[in-house]
């Protein structure tokens, strides 16, 4: 008698959730890369305001210590 694997005996799972199991995959995948995707341009815009208010901060320092 052959030993048999806990696999084998189950069988191959249908073709439907062989295929549903690759879409969730795939839907995992897309929302991660939409997650980084919306960090990377929060990202760009908070860094973008921060050095416009740090310019606006210096040039106000600057015009009021000419003064």
């Amino acid at each position: 008698m052959q030993a048999r694997s806990r696999l084998s005996c189950v069988g191959d799972p249908p073709v439907i959730f062989r295929f549903m199991i690759g879409l969730s995959v795939a839907v995992g995948r897309f929302v991660e890369a939409l997650f980084w995707a919306i960090l990377r341009v929060a990202g760009m815009v908070g860094g973008v305001v921060l050095a416009v208010a740090l310019a606006l901060a210096l040039a106000w320092w600057l015009i009021r210590r000419r003064r």
